[in-house]
């Protein structure tokens, strides 16, 4: 599940509530609105792609392009915004982007093990079952090699995916995420994010990039 809240804005728009789950990724907010803002040039809009499966957002006074997909089961969610904005919060506000990494809580130890699923156990409420395969490091990698030529976060992230869940939805997910990147990122020699890399997608000045694709996402994000 993904719930975005566009805060009301003065002379911009008012506040605007989009929501989308596994198999309902709706073209307008909850108020049955595809815009916000007055006069013939909305200020924020939304736009539909691919109908049920990919749609956009433009929040023009904010800076902020947002993409939402629906791969398989799973939604996929990249947002490109300003990063003066990003970093605009306090320790208050506990339901904002999260800039400083992944919540220790949610880290996975390296000495660590995961369970491998059980069939069916990933598949969201009401959905179909579709086969998953059993994937060793050779064959996982192998898979993603064939959408992922760079072995780059994204590819490493598409292994994981597979060895965790053995559902081969997650390599053309990982795939999507870097052709956000591409299509979102201004700048070319932050496409390619390496685990060793200290660095990552955030320079002074650039914009900044998220994208997610995960196993299960309920995501809230305050724009």
């Amino acid at each position: 599940q993904i719930t975005i809240i566009f805060k009301s804005y003065q002379d911009c728009t008012d506040q605007k509530v989009y929501q989308a789950v596994t198999d309902d990724l709706p073209a307008a907010f909850v108020d049955g609105t595809t815009s916000g803002g007055n006069g013939k040039t909305k200020s924020l809009r939304i736009v539909e792609k691919v109908s049920g499966k990919y749609i956009e957002m433009h929040a023009k006074y904010i800076g902020t392009t947002v993409y939402i997909r629906q791969l398989g089961h799973y939604l996929t969610l990249a947002i490109r915004m300003p990063q003066e904005l990003v970093m605009t919060y306090e320790e208050s506000q506990d339901l904002q982007l999260c800039v400083n990494g992944c919540p220790s809580s949610e880290r996975i130890d390296d000495s660590g093990h995961l369970p491998l699923p059980v069939e069916g156990q990933l598949l969201p409420q009401g959905g179909a079952a579709h086969p998953r395969l059993v994937y060793t490091l050779e064959t996982a990698t192998t898979k993603c090699h064939e959408k992922l030529l760079v072995k780059d976060i994204y590819f490493y992230s598409c292994v994981f995916d597979l060895l965790t869940t053995g559902d081969a939805n997650f390599t053309v997910a990982a795939h999507s995420a870097l052709q956000d990147v591409e299509a979102l990122h201004p700048r070319k020699e932050h496409w390619h994010i390496f685990p060793s890399s200290g660095g990552g997608g955030v320079g002074k000045g650039s914009k900044f990039f998220v994208g997610l694709g995960l196993v299960c996402l309920i995501l809230v994000v305050f724009l």
